[in-house]
């Protein structure tokens, strides 16, 4: 392993292992600050909780770096008089992947659970036809009651997340919880970092936003507070190479490097932005991919309508099992991400003078 994939994965590791469900990312904000350490200028959270932080003021363009702090998860609604936990989705959920999956309750001190079904040998040949919803799934966390529970401090609005693992897997393999984005937020932090050591030729802002899950409604109040002149938005994508998949359904593939989007559902990126980061990509030797994605949002779905309108691409790690509690990625991909998303970064001057000579 290289020096710098070795990096990645210890920060990897830190920020996949903290907890950071929608509207509570305390503990990723205070592990980008502890990681950015000396490059931060100065810093900022704004009313809806994102961090600002900027990392170098100097010539050039004003260039914005995103990246969304929080995890999709879930959260109680209801506790039942015999202390089981009914829950609601706090982002894009299957509820197909979680029946008998192990997750953390948050209650005055995080408490381990269960999530839980009608069990199989009581229901119906019909009851078995039908794919399970959030309706059908409860948490058992051994309360004997709905007293017992609140006892732990588990009420109405207490999150509940996936527990926290990491693990290195197959050659630079890794499989963890929350890459979805916590591994936008260590590309962040690495691109930011090596800028601000490179002292390159760029005013530069690296935000994390909230709430990304939810709707993109952190990334709805950042461009005014930034005002800049492009923005890179760094993202976990669907890696679809996966068995039950034909190549064409495959969206990216891991292993085979950054993935550049070219449109989702809430974007078309300009074909000038797809065309320079392809350019960086292939003067400096870093393997990519264009994506092509029909079912999903990033933040640059916000950010590229706001204002006067901002020039905005995504580099994106490919990543298998996104929105379920064990993701897997590599992390030579996620290396490549941060050596495009660092050319892309010092040189967007170039895009900027042949978009506006």
């Amino acid at each position: 392993m290289g020096a710098m994939e070795s990096w990645l994965c210890d920060l990897l590791r830190d920020f996949s292992l903290a907890y950071g469900p929608p509207g509570n990312e305390d503990k990723v904000v205070d592990l980008v600050l502890k990681n950015l350490g000396s490059s931060v200028e100065r810093h900022w959270r704004d009313g809806m909780g994102n961090l600002f932080v900027k990392v170098r003021t100097g010539g050039g363009p004003r260039v914005m770096l995103v990246a969304h702090m929080d995890e999709v998860s879930m959260i109680v609604k209801h506790v039942d008089e015999d202390g089981f936990l009914y829950i609601a989705p706090l982002g894009w959920l299957d509820a197909r992947v979680l029946l008998g999956q192990r997750v953390v309750v948050h209650g005055k001190s995080p408490i381990e659970g269960c999530i839980g079904a009608k069990p199989p040998h009581i229901t119906t040949q019909e009851e078995q036809k039908v794919a399970p919803t959030f309706k059908d799934l409860y948490v058992d966390v051994g309360a004997a009651s709905r007293s017992e529970a609140e006892a732990l401090g588990i009420v109405n609005g207490t999150y509940v997340t996936f527990p926290a693992h990491f693990s290195r897997v197959a050659g630079s393999r890794v499989l963890g919880k929350s890459f979805d984005d916590r591994a936008g937020c260590v590309a962040e932090v690495a691109v930011s970092k090596l800028i601000h050591e490179a002292g390159a030729e760029c005013e530069l802002y690296s935000v994390f936003t909230v709430q990304e899950e939810l709707g993109l409604r952190g990334a709805a109040t950042i461009v005014e507070q930034v005002e800049p002149d492009i923005a890179f938005v760094f993202e976990c994508t669907v890696a679809a190479d996966t068995p039950g998949n034909p190549p064409s359904e495959h969206v990216t593939r891991i292993g085979r490097g950054a993935a550049i989007r070219v449109m989702d559902s809430s974007m078309l990126t300009r074909r000038d932005v797809v065309d320079y980061l392809v350019r960086q990509a292939e003067a400096n030797g870093i393997p990519y991919q264009l994506q092509v994605m029909t079912g999903s949002i990033t933040d640059a779905g916000r950010i590229h309508m706001q204002g006067r309108g901002v020039p905005t691409g995504v580099i994106s790690t490919p990543c298998r099992n996104l929105h379920t509690p064990n993701l897997l990625l590599d992390l030579a991909d996620l290396e490549c991400v941060v050596r495009l998303g660092f050319q892309a970064a010092i040189n967007a001057s170039q895009l900027l003078k042949a978009a506006h000579p």
